[in-house]
């Protein structure tokens, strides 16, 4: 885990625009508004949505697994349990710090290359991005996007290509790493992690393997459409299934800036604005937003914190962990 002046000024800019987007998002509201719009019709839906949980993180740690299968042979059951204490630590840690912890544990136990684990990880961030833009591509053949969706989906899209060119050219040129193991061992260390990346990423380097993994990230995002409709039934909102895919690729581009842990704040403030433009009223917005983003945060959090005491560790050692 990352820790450094520049992030401790990351982590406190995350923290001052998610109190804004907290500040926008109960402003002009009154209290018996918001809690006549927490008041959901039939609750025993939420609890069903809760269940989408680990179908999402099912499908995730299938993408992670066919990722790592050409470095290490991992059980299923234990990449699953190490997706909870990653997400775990993103919830009650700043700066995405899971995805490191995640990386940390799989390199621990398995003895492969840290940079080699987490661009496993970062692959699978990756996949996850590139689905979302098709996903909005879909959805922009029947549904007029808002501007600043175009304009997030468009970013992420340059982003992502910039990533695939950098990838390609550490496919086809390795770097001699004898050449500079005596003469410049800064150099020979930077071209051996970007060897290491290249090692890692192998996995979407097949048309046929990344089609595959294109598609299991599709079905995650399709998962958290269908949990976000069952709390929409859950609050009585009878809308096309437009909405809670709009809604949900609004939340995931606007939670890609710097935030408060948990994605406080950007999380409520984009699934707000989302549903407003869709004509919903903004207390019920608001209700929808926070039962949507507890329901994926609080289980998750409980179930990792479960695994992460069950294999011994202390929070001292929680708070320490370092990337190798």
């Amino acid at each position: 885990m990352p820790s450094s002046k520049n992030s401790r000024w990351v982590h406190a800019a995350g923290l001052l625009l998610s109190g804004i987007f907290l500040y926008l998002c109960f402003r002009s509201l009154k209290w018996e508004d918001v809690e006549r719009a927490l008041s959901a019709p039939r609750p025993w839906l939420l609890i069903v949505a809760i269940l989408g949980n680990f179908v999402v993180l099912g499908f995730k740690t299938l993408v992670w697994k066919i990722l790592l299968d050409p470095q290490a042979k991992i059980s299923f059951v234990y990449l699953f349990e190490v997706q909870h204490v990653g997400c775990m630590a993103n919830v009650l840690l700043p700066l995405k710090a899971g995805e490191f912890l995640k990386a940390s544990l799989i390199s621990k136990k398995c003895g492969i290359s840290y940079a080699r684990v987490f661009t496993s990880v970062a692959v699978e961030r990756y996949l996850a991005g590139f689905s979302l833009v098709l996903l909005a591509a879909l959805l922009a053949i029947f549904f007029p996007l808002p501007a600043w969706i175009k304009t997030g989906a468009a970013t992420l899209s340059a982003i992502l290509l910039a990533i695939q060119i950098g990838l390609f050219f550490l496919w086809k040129r390795q770097p001699n790493l004898k050449k500079w193991e005596n003469r410049r061992p800064w150099i020979h260390r930077a071209f051996k992690i970007l060897s290491q990346i290249g090692e890692g990423s192998q996995a979407i380097r097949s048309g046929r393997s990344f089609f595959l993994l294109t598609l299991l990230s599709m079905l995650v995002w399709l998962a958290e459409v269908v949990m976000l409709k069952l709390v929409e039934a859950a609050f009585g909102l009878e809308l096309s299934w437009i909405a809670p895919i709009l809604v949900l690729i609004a939340i995931n581009l606007t939670i890609a800036l710097p935030s408060a842990p948990g994605n406080l704040g950007s999380f409520e403030f984009a699934a707000v604005l989302a549903y407003t433009s869709l004509g919903v009223a903004k207390p019920l917005a608001l209700g929808i937003a926070l039962s949507f983003h507890l329901i994926q945060i609080l289980p998750v959090t409980v179930i990792g914190l479960f695994f992460f005491f069950l294999w011994g560790f202390r929070m001292q050692e929680f708070k320490n962990l370092k990337a190798e």
